[in-house]
C-alpha cells in the first residue's frame, strides 16, 4: 500500500512540473543520485573575495542539489597563498578550484595530486556533459585531462546548430534617466566627441544629494579594443598591445577625461567591490565593463525604478575603425580539479555529472537561478512571481534562488535556451563589431610554469601599471605622449622584446591547438 501511495505522489508531482511549461532535455534518471545519507564533499576555492554559504534550508538551489545528488558541500575560500599552504601540508580537500591560468593548476596536475578525469567518469559517471574540445584544450603533456573549466566556449556548441555564440564583457553602460537630463542622444555616446559632451553635462548633476561621478570603470585595453586595436598583423603574427596606435589613443582619451575631471583620482585606487557599491548607490553616470555593473545595476533598479543603467554599445576611435572586441575568456574562467587522495571519487564524479547537465546548468546560471523559470518555445521564461520578488528586494531574492557556485557552468547551454528576443537583441547590439575568440591571446600572455618568464612578466607589468597612472594623469596631451614613449623605452630595457618573442610563440602554438 505504501508503494502505491508513493507512486501516485510521483505521478502527481510529474503532472505539476509539466503543467508549468515545456521541460528542458530531461535529466536521465540514472544520473539523479539522491541518497538516504548525504555525503559531505570538501571544496577549496582559491578566489580572494569569493564566499558561498551552503544552506539547503534557505536556498532552493542548494536544496535541489542535496535532494538530487545526496551531496552536502563544505566550501572554504582564500587566495593562492592559502592554497599553497594546503598543498605544502598535504591538506587538500576533495575539490580544488583555481583560476585557469594559475601556476598552482599545473603544479597539481604535474605532481600527481589531481585525478585524471576521463577514467574517473568512464567508471562512475559516463553521462557527464562536457565538450571534448575542453578536454583537449586542457590536456596535460602526460596525456591526461585533469581540469574542468567554467564558462568554456567550444566549437561543438559555439555554432547556430547548438545555439552558442561568443560574447564580450567590453561594453559601456549609461544611466538613461540621467542621460535624459543632459540632452545628449544615446547614439552620440558612440563617438568620443558625443561621450565627452555627455560626461561634461553629467558632471553638473546630482542624485539623492550625491555628486554624480561622470565616468567609471577605466581599463585602457577596453577602450583600445573599442577603437579597433588589432591583435595580429595581416600575416597572422601576434601584436603586442602596448605598441598599437589605438593603445596610445586610449591613453590620450583617458588623459583628457582626467584633465577635465571627468575621470576622478579614486578611479586608480578603488577596488571592484567599491566600484560596484558606487553603482548601487546611483553615483555612476557612465561605466565601462560588465564586471563593474553586473548585479549592482539590478540592485540600484530594485531601489529606484527610474534609475536604469542600460547598455549603450562601444565608442569609436578617431579612425572610425570597427570595434575589435576580445570575447569573454573562452578557454574558461576557473578550473576545478579532484584531489587524488579523496575518499569520495564515485560521489564526486556523480555530483559533477549532475552539475554539467543542461537543467542543472540553467539552475546555476547567475542571471537565472533555481525554480525561477519555465521552458516555453524552447526558451526559458522567468516566472512573474519571481520577477516580482527580485523587483521588490533583489538581494533577498538572490539569496533565495541563486546558487553562487558557477564553477561548472557552460554559458553556451544558457544561450541555447535564451528566448529568441534576447538572441535578436545580441545580434543587433554587436552587428557593427567583431568579437574574436580569446583563447590564443590568453595563451600568449600565460606563462604557465616558466618561472623566468613569470618573473619577467611580473617585473614589466608592475612597471607599466605604475607608469600608466603617471601617463593618464599627465598635465597635458604632449606630456602624456612623451611619458608613454619613455615608458616603452624603459620596458624595452627591462626585457620587453624577449617577453614579446615568448608571447608570439605561445600565440602560434595556441592557434595550432585550436585548429
Amino acid at each position: 500500500m505504501k508503494k502505491i501511495v508513493q507512486a501516485v505522489l510521483v505521478i502527481i508531482l510529474g503532472l505539476l512540473l509539466y503543467s508549468t511549461g515545456e521541460r528542458i532535455n530531461p535529466m536521465p534518471e540514472e544520473i539523479r543520485y539522491g541518497k538516504e545519507k548525504p555525503v559531505t564533499l570538501t571544496w577549496f576555492v582559491a578566489l580572494e573575495g569569493y564566499s558561498k554559504e551552503w544552506n539547503p534550508e534557505k536556498n532552493v538551489a542548494d536544496a535541489k542539489i542535496l535532494k538530487n545528488t545526496g551531496v552536502n558541500l563544505e566550501i572554504k575560500s582564500g587566495d593562492l597563498t592559502d592554497l599553497d599552504a594546503l598543498i605544502a601540508t598535504d591538506s587538500l580537500p576533495d575539490l580544488i578550484t583555481v583560476e585557469a591560468g594559475a601556476a598552482e593548476r599545473f603544479l597539481l596536475e604535474d605532481s600527481g595530486m589531481a585525478v585524471a578525469l576521463e577514467p574517473l567518469f568512464a567508471e562512475y559517471a559516463p553521462d557527464v556533459n562536457i565538450p571534448d574540445s575542453m578536454k583537449e584544450w586542457y590536456r596535460n603533456q602526460d596525456g591526461n585531462w585533469y581540469a574542468i573549466a567554467s564558462y568554456y566556449y567550444g566549437p561543438e556548441r559555439v555554432n547556430p546548430q547548438y545555439g552558442g555564440y561568443l560574447g564580450t564583457h567590453n561594453n559601456n553602460y549609461v544611466r538613461s534617466d540621467l542621460l535624459a537630463q543632459t540632452g545628449v542622444p544615446m547614439q552620440d555616446l558612440r563617438t568620443k566627441e558625443g561621450l565627452l559632451a555627455a560626461l561634461r553635462a553629467a558632471k553638473k548633476l546630482s542624485y539623492k544629494n550625491q555628486q554624480i561621478i561622470p565616468y567609471s570603470g577605466w581599463w585602457t585595453q577596453n577602450l583600445a579594443e573599442q577603437f579597433g586595436m588589432d591583435i595580429e598583423d595581416a600575416k597572422g603574427n601576434y601584436l603586442s598591445k602596448y605598441r598599437q596606435p589605438e593603445w596610445l589613443e586610449a591613453l590620450q582619451f583617458g588623459n583628457q577625461l582626467y584633465r577635465e575631471k571627468l575621470l576622478l583620482p579614486e578611479e586608480f585606487t578603488e577596488s571592484l567591490s567599491q566600484r560596484r557599491k558606487q553603482v548601487q548607490s546611483g553615483r555612476i553616470f557612465f561605466c565601462t565593463g560588465y564586471s563593474n555593473v553586473q548585479e549592482a545595476k539590478d540592485i540600484l533598479y530594485s531601489n529606484d525604478k527610474n534609475a536604469q543603467l542600460v547598455y549603450v554599445g562601444q565608442v569609436r576611435g578617431t579612425e572610425g575603425k570597427r570595434p575589435n572586441l576580445k570575447s569573454v575568456a573562452s578557454g574558461g574562467w576557473t578550473t576545478t580539479m579532484v584531489y587524488e587522495g579523496t575518499q569520495h571519487k564515485k560521489e564526486i564524479a556523480e555530483f559533477i555529472s549532475y552539475m554539467t547537465q543542461e537543467e542543472a546548468t540553467l539552475d546555476a546560471a547567475p542571471s537565472i537561478g533555481t525554480e525561477t523559470y519555465d521552458i516555453v518555445d524552447h526558451g526559458y521564461v522567468m516566472r512573474e512571481s519571481v520577477q516580482e520578488e527580485f523587483a521588490e528586494d533583489y538581494q533577498k531574492a538572490a539569496e533565495k534562488y541563486y546558487l553562487n557556485l558557477e564553477f561548472f557552468v557552460d554559458w553556451t547551454v544558457v544561450q541555447k535556451y535564451q528566448p529568441a528576443s534576447e538572441r535578436r537583441d545580441f545580434r543587433e547590439q554587436y552587428r557593427n563589431c567583431r568579437i574574436y575568440d580569446s583563447k590564443a591571446e590568453d595563451a600568449a600572455v600565460s606563462v604557465g610554469t616558466d618561472n623566468e618568464m613569470q618573473q619577467l612578466r611580473e617585473k614589466i607589468e608592475r612597471f607599466y601599471n605604475s607608469a600608466e597612472i603617471e601617463i593618464l594623469t599627465s598635465e597635458s596631451e604632449e606630456s602624456c605622449i612623451q611619458k608613454y614613449q619613455e615608458t616603452i623605452r624603459q620596458m624595452e630595457k627591462l626585457g620587453l622584446k624577449k617577453l614579446e618573442a615568448f608571447e608570439k610563440q605561445q600565440y602560434e602554438q595556441a592557434k595550432k591547438k585550436i585548429k
